[in-house]
C-alpha cells in the first residue's frame, strides 16, 4: 500500500531489529537533570557531574570551571535577589591587591556635606523606597539599548544586590541621583510632578556603598569578581550623573556656564577669574575596569557577560572609508550632522596647533613629573598623546556612523547609538595617557599649552554628547565652561579649536 516490498527474510531481520531497539529503550538507564552543575557543561548540554571544585569534564579540557552560587541564607529575601539563576562564582582562590589611588581621590572630592551622618540602621525608609523603586522602573531601563546589556541592568544587577549590602546602597544611591538631575532637568515655572530624594541621603548611600566597595576590591578573586564589575558600574554611572548636580561639582561652582558668541573677535570681553575644571572623577572612571583585569576569564563565564564583551573588536571599527554627504543623515540630529561634517578636520587643526606650539620651543607640553633624560621622548608629549586617542575615538565614531548607513540606509539616531554602544566609545578615558590628565590637574601649566589641552578635553566631551544617556547630561555645559576658560586667554588660534565642541554642545 505504500510502495514497499520486503521478502520473508528481510522482513523478519527488521522485525527482530525493531523488537531490539524498542527493549533497548525500555531498560534505558534513568537521571536526573544536573541542576547544580557548572556554567561550562550547561553551556554544552552536558551532563556535569558536579564534582568540586573542578568537575570531570573540564578537567578534561583543562579549562576553568565555574559553579552557581549556593542559595543564600544569611541574607533576607528580598524581591530583587529572587532570580531564575544565581550567579557563577569560581571556586579558585585568588591573591588580595591594594586599593586603588582613584578610589580615594574621588572620595574626598564628594565627601559627606557636614552635619550629615549615617543612619542608626539599614531599615529602609520612604526615602531609600523611592530611589530603589526608582532604579527598578526608570534608571535601570535607561542605562542601556543594548537587549542582554539592558537585562544585566533590570535583573543581574538588582539580584546581586539583594546578596551584597554595598551593591544596594549603591543601587540606591543611583537610583537617588537620576531622581535628582531629572528635578534639576525641569524648567523654571514648570510644574514639579516628579518625585526626588535627599542630596545627603544620596550621599550617605554612596559613601556606605563605597567604604565596602574599597574593602572587596582589596581582596578581589574570582569569587567576588562579578559583584565587585557590578560595583564598579554602579560607580562609574553615578561618578557621571554626579557631575550633573552643583552641590557635587564643586569646581565650576564659582563661574556660571555661558556660551561666548563667534565669531572668534567677540572673545576678547573679560571674564571674572574662574577655577580650573574638576577632572579628578577620571581616576574612577578608568580604574573601574583595573579593579577586575585579572578576572576577565571568570566574568566572561559569568551573568556579567554581556556587559565585557562586544560583538565587534577594534578592529572592526578601523580604516572604514566614509563618504562625507549629509543626505543620508538628514533623519539624524543636528549634533550628529555637525559631527559627521566637522570632526577630522578638527583633529587636524588641533595637530597643526600642536605642531606650530612645539615649534616655538614650548617645554609647557611636557610632564613635570617625567625626568629630564625622559623629555625627548614622544610618550611623555602628553597633548600629542591625547590627540592620538582622540582621532583613533572620532575615528571609530565616524566608522560607526558609515557602517550604520551601510546596514540602514537612512538611519537615526536609535540606530547610530545601538552601534555607538557596540563600539565602546565611552571608554576613551581609559586611553587617555597619565601624563595628559596630569597637565590637567597641574598649577604650572598656563598660556597656549593649557589652553590647547582643555581644548583637547573639549573634543573627548563630544564624545560624551553623542552617546544620549541621562547620566551623561553634564557633558555639553562642560564644555561651555571649557570655552569659558579658553576664552579667558585672548588667543583667536585657540578659540577657533572650540568651534565644533561648542557647535555641539549648543545644537
Amino acid at each position: 500500500m505504500l510502495g514497499l516490498s520486503l521478502n520473508g527474510d528481510s522482513y523478519m531481520a527488521a522485525e527482530a531489529t525493531h523488537n531490539s531497539q524498542h527493549a533497548r529503550k525500555r531498560h534505558r538507564a534513568r537521571h536526573h537533570k544536573s541542576r547544580l552543575g557548572c556554567f561550562s557543561c550547561k553551556s554544552r548540554r552536558v551532563k556535569c557531574d558536579e564534582v568540586r571544585p573542578v568537575c570531570g569534564s573540564c578537567s578534561s579540557r583543562g579549562e576553568p570551571c565555574v559553579f552557581p552560587d549556593p542559595p543564600a541564607t544569611s541574607l533576607k529575601p528580598t524581591s530583587a535577589s529572587r532570580g531564575r539563576r544565581d550567579s557563577p562564582r569560581s571556586r579558585s582562590g585568588g591573591s588580595p591587591r591594594p586599593l586603588r589611588p582613584y578610589l580615594e581621590s574621588w572620595e574626598t572630592y564628594t565627601s559627606r556635606p557636614a552635619g550629615v551622618s549615617a543612619p542608626a540602621n539599614d531599615d529602609l525608609d520612604m526615602d531609600n523606597l523611592r530611589a530603589m523603586q526608582f532604579f527598578h522602573l526608570h534608571t535601570a531601563q535607561e542605562m542601556s539599548l543594548h537587549p542582554k546589556r539592558s537585562m544585566v541592568w533590570r535583573r543581574v544587577i538588582p539580584r546581586l544586590a539583594g546578596k551584597h549590602r554595598y551593591l544596594m546602597h549603591l543601587l540606591i544611591a543611583l537610583g537617588g541621583v537620576h531622581m535628582i538631575t531629572q528635578r534639576l532637568r525641569q524648567r523654571p515655572g514648570e510644574d514639579c510632578d516628579s518625585d526626588t530624594v535627599d542630596l545627603r541621603l544620596v550621599m550617605d548611600h554612596y559613601q556606605r556603598g563605597l567604604q565596602d566597595f574599597r574593602k572587596e576590591v582589596a581582596k578581589i578573586s574570582n569569587s567576588n569578581a562579578e559583584a565587585v564589575y557590578a560595583g564598579s558600574l554602579l560607580l562609574v554611572a553615578f561618578v557621571y550623573a554626579s557631575l550633573q548636580v552643583p552641590e557635587l561639582n564643586p569646581a565650576w561652582s564659582s563661574a556660571d556656564p555661558a556660551s561666548v558668541p563667534y565669531p572668534p573677535a567677540l572673545n576678547m570681553q573679560t571674564l571674572p577669574p574662574i577655577d580650573r575644571p574638576q577632572v579628578s572623577w577620571l581616576h574612577l572612571i578608568r580604574g573601574a575596569s583595573t579593579v577586575i583585569q585579572d578576572q576577565w576569564p571568570v566574568l566572561k563565564a559569568s551573568c556579567m557577560r554581556p556587559m565585557v564583551l562586544h560583538f565587534h573588536g577594534d578592529e572592526y571599527w578601523k580604516d572604514l572609508p566614509f563618504d562625507s554627504s549629509l543626505s543620508k543623515l538628514s533623519y539624524c540630529s543636528l549634533l550628529v550632522q555637525l559631527f559627521a561634517q566637522g570632526a577630522l578636520q578638527a583633529v587636524a587643526d588641533l595637530r597643526a596647533f600642536h605642531t606650530t606650539l612645539r615649534l616655538t620651543g614650548s617645554n609647557e607640553l611636557y610632564s613635570t613629573s617625567v625626568s629630564p633624560s625622559d623629555t625627548s621622548e614622544v610618550a611623555v608629549d602628553g597633548p600629542s598623546r591625547a590627540i592620538d586617542v582622540l582621532e583613533s575615538i572620532y575615528s571609530r565614531v565616524m566608522s560607526v556612523l558609515q557602517c550604520t548607513i551601510s546596514e540602514q540606509g537612512s538611519p537615526d539616531d536609535s540606530d547610530i547609538q545601538y552601534n555607538l554602544e557596540e563600539a565602546a566609545v565611552l571608554g576613551w578615558p581609559i586611553l587617555v595617557p597619565d601624563v595628559f590628565i596630569g597637565l590637567l590637574e597641574s598649577d604650572e601649566l598656563v598660556g597656549q599649552a593649557w589652553g590647547l589641552s582643555l581644548a583637547i578635553l573639549a573634543h573627548f566631551y563630544v564624545v560624551n554628547t553623542l552617546v544620549g544617556r541621562w547620566f551623561l547630561g553634564a557633558f555639553k555645559e562642560e564644555i561651555l565652561r571649557i570655552q569659558n576658560f579658553v576664552s579667558s586667554l585672548h588667543d583667536v588660534e585657540l578659540d577657533r579649536l572650540l568651534i565644533l565642541p561648542v557647535k555641539i554642545a549648543t545644537s
